[in-house]
């Protein structure tokens, strides 16, 4: 309906006019400003993340390993030496020695097994181990390693653990282990005899289950930060393309108003200028022709109608030259009442055309406050003959002509013998 603002809402290729602006920018700047900006985002956003990971394994290992050492402090180095060699390791004194271990085992939930082992020819094997007792093993469900069973650890887990601990360092696995139990992360420290001699060491496998499930709630929040910074990177992008596309739009237009003639619309000299340098650029036989316009007795125009009324009569021969042109063709404003026509690939007969066809028009002008006529010179020359200065020159000498036979006319220009 008539005033309804549905009806000012137009569809231009399936897009509304109204969201057309928003859509003005070129992808290319949308794209490398949303690449460049999401990767500072997300290097702001992701380095501190990970670098908080890092720092709470860290943590998680340092209290893996103080829960080692804590455990090799509760065991009698010498009585575990004497259970190494077979010495006094009757079933009785291995329970004693087990005490200390079961209640620290007992005040920790989260640890899965607490164990000793000694070493033998570089190969580990189990000696002390909570699970041993039938009762705590039924609590946690646990498998008791037997005393003296080898252990094997698998090949993906191997490093240089044993030589640490005889050199008297706790070793705490560098990356976490799985088995039915779950994920785990293993500390061992050394147990050392009342000689101060490496006397085995203490195993603690701490479940991770807890420390999973706290890692997985930081992962989502580091999801949710990536999608958060990936759509400000969007957004920030967005609005990167669009100021690009209005500031070159800007630039454009303060360009297109320099070569521009501000009362007719046509190219001012500037402009003209860089129409046909690039016409010149290809060097070849094709010929070219320039005609210049002048309106006959200019200054009488204005001394009678006034500077309003000569910008009439201005007005009217620049559009007499836009119907008298060919395609292709340039017409510009030269300053004051000197008009130029540049005619790429105009032979003389062609050339003639256009001045005949102009004089055609500026005696048939309407809405000028008085009648004019126009004196045109022209010139013809191929690009190979010479440059754009000879041309104009040329053209200017065929005006001077055509002025003194007697105005309202065109003149060819004619070398001097």
């Amino acid at each position: 309906m008539p005033g309804d603002s549905a009806a000012r809402f137009f569809l231009i290729d399936g897009i509304p006019l109204s969201l057309r602006p928003w859509l003005q920018f070129r992808i290319r700047s949308f794209l490398l400003g949303t690449a460049v900006i999401a990767a500072l985002l997300l290097t702001v956003v992701l380095v501190p993340q990970v670098l908080s990971r890092q720092a709470r394994l860290q943590v998680l290992r340092a209290h893996v390993g103080e829960a080692a050492r804590l455990a090799a402090s509760q065991v009698d180095g010498d009585a575990h030496q004497r259970f190494i060699n077979g010495v006094q390791a009757d079933a009785q004194s291995r329970r004693a020695a087990l005490s200390p271990l079961l209640r620290l085992h007992a005040a920790w939930p989260e640890a899965i097994y607490v164990y000793t082992m000694g070493v033998r020819e570089s190969r580990p094997f189990f000696v002390l181990d909570t699970a041993q007792d039938p009762e705590f093993a039924r609590q946690r469900g646990l498998r008791a390693s037997q005393y003296l069973e080898p252990f094997e650890l698998r090949k993906e887990y191997n490093s240089n653990w044993l030589d640490e601990l005889a050199a008297g360092r706790t070793y705490v696995n560098e990356g976490f282990q799985y088995d039915d139990y779950g994920y785990f992360l293993s500390g061992h420290a050394p147990i050392h005899d009342s000689a101060g001699h490496f006397a085995g060491f203490v195993g603690v496998d701490f479940g991770l289950d807890y420390y999973m499930r706290e890692e997985a709630r930081f992962h989502q929040i580091e999801i949710a930060s990536m999608a958060g910074a990936m759509l400000l990177a969007l957004m920030l992008g967005y609005g990167y393309a669009r100021y690009r596309h209005a500031h070159h739009a800007e630039v454009q237009q303060h360009y297109e108003f320099s070569i521009q003639d501000a009362l007719t619309g046509l190219p001012n000299r500037r402009g003209a200028l860089v129409a046909i340098q690039s016409a010149w650029a290809e060097v070849d036989t094709t010929s070219h022709a320039a005609l210049l316009v002048d309106i006959d007795n200019f200054k009488s125009i204005n001394d009678t109608c006034g500077h309003a009324g000569g910008d009439q009569v201005i007005r009217a021969l620049a559009t007499a030259l836009r119907h008298s042109l060919r395609p292709g063709d340039t017409a510009a404003r030269l300053g004051g009442d000197e008009f130029l026509v540049f005619a790429r690939n105009c032979d003389q007969g062609a050339a003639e055309q256009i001045a005949a066809r102009l004089l055609v028009a500026v005696r048939s002008a309407s809405k000028v406050p008085v009648r004019f006529t126009v004196s045109i010179g022209i010139s013809v020359i191929t690009a190979a003959e010479g440059g754009f200065d000879q041309l104009y020159h040329q053209a200017d000498a065929a005006l001077y002509s055509a002025k003194r036979s007697g105005r309202n006319r065109y003149a060819m220009f004619e070398a001097q013998g």
